[in-house]
């Protein structure tokens, strides 16, 4: 018998282990020094999974990032069609998940123990499981929407407005993760 979700949360809010991974080495990068980054989330349908396509191709082409993985969570049983495995696109699903909603298997622990320049969260809401992923991450550098459950796991979170899309949340990613660490040309005196 499974249990109701919003019980299965709480329990897993205390059962799963959020802290943050202690053996990682924080290295504040823009997109012109990272040479990996990966993205986590949430599966929303098929649009929203071109839409992360997408990025993936604007972040080979304008920035040069060759190594770029993304991992998404599937909060059902069925794989969507769309989803098969791909070079680049990985993916978990609900029967991936232990009683605490800890994700497991290799596409899960391959992600997070990959050291990644960047990590960009695209979940704005509590996905459980891939907050897991988040803390547990040996990314030198990670970044994501604000949110106060988030402060510990994130280096950088970026305030946007609630019922921001994803191309407004993508504009401000871009624009801080281009200026950030910039450094500037030096200018004889």
């Amino acid at each position: 018998m499974r249990l109701p979700e919003s019980i299965l949360r709480i329990t897993s809010r205390y059962f799963l282990d959020l802290k943050p991974e202690t053996k990682r080495r924080v290295k504040l990068q823009n997109f012109n020094q990272a040479r990996s980054i990966g993205l986590l989330y949430k599966e929303r349908g098929e649009s929203f999974y071109i839409l992360v396509k997408q990025y993936v191709k604007y972040l080979k082409e304008e920035h040069g990032i060759r190594d770029i993985m993304a991992l998404a969570y599937i909060d059902d049983k069925q794989i969507p069609f769309w989803h098969v495995h791909k070079l680049e696109f990985d993916y978990f699903s609900k029967p991936d998940l232990d009683w605490r909603l800890k994700p497991g298997g290799s596409a899960v622990n391959d992600f997070i123990h990959r050291d990644f320049d960047i990590l960009i969260d695209f979940t704005l809401e509590d996905v459980m499981p891939l907050m897991h992923i988040l803390a547990k991450s040996r990314a030198r550098f990670k970044v994501g929407a604000w949110n106060e459950q988030k402060a510990d796991m994130l280096d950088l979170m970026i305030d946007i407005p609630e019922n921001s899309t994803f191309d407004q949340y993508q504009q401000k990613l871009n624009h801080f993760l281009t200026i950030l660490n910039r450094k500037q040309d030096a200018q004889p005196v």
